[in-house]
């Protein structure tokens, strides 16, 4: 073989194991980072299982919104053919915006698989309302036109420009609701509208009646709740 293929191959086989040392370290960190945050979630889950009267006065603020989740996530788990009618609220009002927000995860997520699931029928006709509730608006007005464009769907209606329901949304399909819903997420700051809301009603996210576990040692404890 000649000496100047052969160099080519020497310096090609020399840069893929080069690149191939560089992928390997990027994705053993890629793993790590993962590891860490499921971790790190899971730690918070077990955290806020129960909630203690007062935590939220002691909670970071980044973590109100996950605490009132994971608690209603819990209620949720404990009893799910009654958990709706056994919570108050303010915790549907939350739990509501998590299922819309549910509804839109992965590559194929779309607003229109929150109002298909039958799961989320107690939601539907109050998801605008609960938007009203937290204070976005912007949020709100879509979730109308994505509710009543849903219907017409469903009834294989014909569309109607002037739908009052669907205001300014009447070109709109789902892809375009999905797409605008998460902008909107962003740009009407609705974690921190949500935030506010859970403090301002946190009394009603408190669990009073905690169960007790006992320990290694024999000491009973309260049950993955935040000291």
């Amino acid at each position: 073989m000649d000496w100047k293929i052969m160099l080519v191959w020497v310096l090609f086989i020399g840069s893929l194991v080069f690149l191939g040392y560089f992928f390997i370290k990027r994705i053993k960190k890629n793993k790590q980072i993962q590891k860490e945050a499921q971790r790190a979630y899971q730690e918070r889950r077990e955290k806020y299982t129960y909630l203690k009267p007062g935590i939220f006065d002691e909670c970071p603020r980044e973590d109100v919104s996950a605490a009132a989740l994971f608690h209603c996530l819990r209620k949720e788990a404990e009893d799910f053919d009654h958990y709706f009618e056994n919570m108050t609220h303010p915790e549907i009002v939350v739990y509501g915006i998590y299922l819309v927000s549910s509804s839109i995860e992965g590559s194929g997520g779309s607003l229109h698989s929150f109002f298909l699931s039958p799961a989320n029928k107690p939601f539907v006709p109050m998801i605008v309302d609960i938007f009203e509730e937290v204070g976005s608006h912007e949020i709100a007005d879509l979730m109308r036109a994505a509710r009543r464009f849903a219907e017409i769907i469903e009834n294989d209606e014909e569309d109607d420009e002037n739908d009052p329901d669907m205001g300014d949304y009447t070109r709109y399909n789902f892809t375009d609701f999905t797409n605008e819903f998460i902008a909107m997420v962003s740009t009407t700051n609705l974690n921190e509208k949500l935030i506010k809301y859970i403090l301002d009603h946190k009394e009603d996210f408190y669990d009073y009646n905690i169960p007790e576990e006992t320990n290694e040692n024999g000491v009973e404890e309260d049950e993955g709740i935040s000291e």
